[in-house]
């Protein structure tokens, strides 16, 4: 694996991101390749060495407080299904592939498939973004010192949230596409790398191809306002070429794996579902009432984050669009990241709560760090301060707060009582106190009715269950989060005949935001009726309005209570 980075990075930062001029011809283009050496290895080492210490810091720091058994958990269950042979999206409810063979890749390779081993295949991938980017920062003229502040400030971002930092390293690996690009528009490899950039980000994830897609389109446009870019059909070709060998990987899935393709095609019409639109908490949006100290700040400061964003991206691209001046390095990058930067936008501002937005904003980071960098160049060093000052200020402000590592010792600190430790495959986490009494319940309880594949089922989003407890969700729905057919509900309860099901945890009156609708008596009222004839209610007494039902069939003589 590090030969294959060391040789992508070689291929895709061969050249320089030296100053350009007006001049845009192929042999142009070709002089300032030759005034500035390809990428040395001592500055891929260094881009390697400096972005593993910084993700496997922020992991180290981090790896022991806070285990989401929601989405975090779920990353996790898929990873250990996709290990052990199971395909994704054909065998259960999943994103795209791409992360989950990442994942079962770092699982075989250190022969475990626990929590820690998740969150380290996380930060393994996250390596790959920041390399990129900072050999986009190196190929931009900017200095060390800068470099590793901008990096240290990505470390700081991609601490939350751990289970979304796919979606946070493909909008670094988009920026330095872009730069790449930039660089000498006029070659037609780069716009051929680009299309595979976004093919194999689509792998990842579908959403985060079509934002790169949207960076690409934006890229062009800019380009072409600068009388910068080659003609379009030559670009359309190149970019799908590369498309179709990015995306490959699914294409092959589709053509040579049983039954996926149907399943994959049902995925992608179920994707509007798989977010709800929330406002965007602009600073006239947000209510802080009850707020203070640091949840107050942080509140104050993502709003005015919501506002910086666009407002940087649409002035650097702006101003970018409306000089004929020669742009330097640092300013190209910055333009890149605010090109890479508007796609991902989608993402942040459609489901505008924090863990959303903080998925979708990383390029941000880059944009306003090149900038400040352009300007300290240039002589403007009071501006070069505060904006720097300002981007510093909102990270902190933003991320800190959220960080797992400051929420425990906040927790530890204000309720110390409301901190449990739990062993999860082996190593000790510490967690909610509620959580952890809801997860050794469950456990008990699996034991003493029989452990086995399809006997224990969890609704409506708590998947990480199944993980912890190393089995397998008796049907394809892994989240009960959308309305079901009744068809799909009644394969659901073939599905627990079946698998003989002896033990659901069920919070039927829980919903996502808080919406009314999206309970799970509402959205699989057939579901819930039959396993509310079928099932009886456990003695054990959980947090949160959960229910611990078993089949008296199947587990006749657990006495189900607390452990």
């Amino acid at each position: 694996m590090p030969r294959l980075l060391i040789a992508l990075v070689t291929v895709v930062f061969g050249t320089s991101f030296a100053s350009r001029g007006q001049t845009t011809s192929p042999a142009a283009v070709d002089k300032l390749r030759t005034e500035v050496p390809p990428a040395k290895w001592l500055n891929i080492s260094e881009a390697l060495l400096l972005s593993a210490a910084v993700s496997l810091t922020v992991l180290s720091l981090q790896c022991r407080y806070g285990f989401n058994l929601g989405d975090e958990g779920w990353l996790w269950y898929i990873s250990q299904r996709t290990a052990l042979g199971d395909v994704p999206l054909r065998d259960f409810f999943s994103y795209d592939p791409g992360r989950y063979y990442w994942s079962a890749a770092v699982f075989k390779l250190l022969g475990r498939s626990g929590f820690f081993e998740q969150l380290l295949a996380n930060y393994l991938f996250a390596i790959v973004g920041l390399a990129l980017a900072y050999l986009a920062m190196f190929r931009a003229g900017l200095s060390r010192s800068w470099r590793i502040l901008i990096l240290l400030l990505l470390g700081v971002v991609l601490g939350f949230p751990r289970h979304k930092i796919y979606e946070q390293t493909l909008s670094l690996i988009a920026v330095a596409a872009i730069a790449f690009l930039f660089a000498a528009p006029q070659r037609f490899k780069r716009w051929l790398l680009l299309g595979f950039v976004i093919g194999l980000t689509a792998f990842v994830g579908r959403n985060s191809g079509v934002f790169c897609s949207i960076a690409a389109v934006i890229g062009y446009v800019l380009l072409r306002i600068r009388c910068e870019t080659p003609r379009l059909t030559r670009v359309l070709a190149a970019v799908a070429g590369g498309i179709a060998i990015g995306y490959s990987p699914v294409l092959f899935m589709i053509l040579g794996v049983h039954s996926f393709a149907s399943p994959f095609w049902d995925s992608i019409l179920m994707t509007p579902s798989w977010s709800w639109s929330l406002p965007i908490p602009f600073p006239w949006h947000v209510h802080l009432r009850g707020l203070h100290g640091l949840d107050l700040l942080q509140a104050r400061a993502v709003s005015w984050l919501c506002v910086a964003v666009p407002v940087t991206y649409a002035f650097l691209l702006w101003r970018a669009a409306r000089s004929r001046a020669e742009l330097d390095g640092a300013e190209w990058l910055s333009v890149a990241a605010s090109a890479a930067g508007v796609g991902f936008l989608v993402h942040a501002f459609y489901t505008s709560d924090f863990f959303h937005i903080a998925q979708g904003v990383v390029p941000f980071v880059i944009a306003a760090g090149a900038f400040s960098a352009h300007l300290w160049r240039t002589a403007a060093r009071r501006w070069s301060v505060a904006v720097f000052c300002v981007l510093a200020f909102l990270i902190l402000a933003c991320w800190l707060p959220m960080e797992p590592l400051v929420q425990h010792l906040r927790t530890r600190h204000y309720a110390p009582a409301s901190v449990e430790q739990i062993r999860i495959d082996g190593r000790l986490f510490e967690v909610d106190a509620a959580q952890a009494e809801l997860m050794k319940t469950v456990e008990t309880a699996f034991r003493q009715c029989g452990p086995g594949d399809g006997k224990f089922m969890e609704a409506p989003y708590y998947p990480g269950l199944y993980a912890f407890l190393n089995t397998r969700a008796p049907f394809w729905d892994t989240y009960y989060l959308w309305p079901r057919s009744d068809q799909v509900q009644q394969a659901h309860i073939d599905a627990l005949q079946q698998s003989r099901t002896a033990l659901i945890l069920l919070n039927p009156e829980s919903a996502m935001n808080g919406r009314e609708s999206l309970e799970l008596v509402r959205t699989n009222p057939r579901l819930v009726e039959y396993i509310a004839a079928h099932y009886q209610r456990a003695d054990a007494k959980l947090p949160e309005r959960f229910e611990l039902l078993y089949s008296p069939q199947e587990c006749r003589t657990a006495a189900l209570t607390n452990p």
